[in-house]
């Protein structure tokens, strides 16, 4: 597996822009971005709420981030790993070569850190999210509703690709779904998703096997994975059984560059 800044492995992707070019490159880099005044201001005064009322605290709906002046609410217990991804995700995308679309969707979205980061920076017009957890797609919602922009965003909370309507259909899916570790402060429903984690990939599996139906012809599919606990290998052959590509595996690295033990696969359906 290596790492490839070639806009060739974007060839035949309806959604492409030329890696690297600085015409096409999104102007907004997400991970250089700071927060202003007031967020400094709230963040602050959260840590003191929550020091003194913790149980209150962990409930409550806070400014989590502040992309491209859109700013994204969570709550305590949906703080995962995407809000860095929120980030990271605009760099990585124009690192493979995928561009701007119609219709992005945002699988496993908690908040919707991802594709709230994305839609910010103008990678798409209208943004899909959904997550098994209801709680997480009401914030999200919240996040919709204080920028104006409900007309921009649909939530659904459903069990992997379960319940989305039949007529839903995406240019561009991205996600961080669940990986092979617990997470110790939010344990999920039942089976599957027991305990916070992919049990034997079968969300992956089911995912794979069923938003071929959701994409538009050449849709592109990017989801962060761990090299630590995953193999690329594993899920090429899921999105062969599901009748996509696997286009390519792309190492992710840190704002040095170094790589980080992060990958993202990418497909095309």
């Amino acid at each position: 597996m290596s790492r490839s800044h070639d806009a060739s492995i974007a060839q035949g992707l309806p959604h492409e822009i030329p890696a690297y070019r600085i015409g096409a490159y999104v102007p907004e880099r997400q991970v250089d971005e700071m927060y202003g005044v007031g967020d400094l201001a709230r963040l602050i005064g959260r840590k003191l709420r929550r020091r003194l009322r913790p149980e209150r605290a962990a409930a409550e709906e806070r400014v989590a981030a502040n992309y491209a002046g859109l700013v994204v609410f969570d709550r305590r217990e949906q703080h995962w790993a995407g809000l860095a991804l929120g980030r990271d995700f605009p760099r990585v995308l124009n690192e493979l070569g995928v561009g701007r679309c119609r219709r992005l969707f945002e699988f496993c979205a908690g908040p919707g850190y991802i594709g709230y980061g994305l839609l910010a920076n103008g990678w798409c017009e209208t943004l899909a999210l959904s997550d098994i957890d209801a709680e997480s797609i009401a914030t999200a919602m919240r996040t919709a509703r204080y920028n104006g922009i409900e007309h921009r965003v649909t939530g659904y909370a459903c069990d992997v690709l379960d319940g989305i309507p039949e007529d839903e259909r995406w240019d561009v899916v991205v996600a961080n779904p669940p990986a092979f570790e617990s997470h110790p402060d939010k344990p999920l429903a039942e089976g599957e998703w027991d305990r916070g984690f992919d049990t034997n990939w079968n969300v992956r599996r089911r995912f794979y096997a069923s938003v071929k139906a959701h994409m538009n012809p050449g849709g592109v599919v990017v989801l962060s994975e761990n090299l630590r606990g995953s193999d690329p290998d594993v899920f090429a052959q899921m999105i062969r059984d599901g009748g996509g590509e696997a286009r390519a595996v792309h190492v992710g690295t840190d704002v040095q560059g170094r790589a980080n033990g992060a990958y993202f696969q990418l497909s095309v359906w």
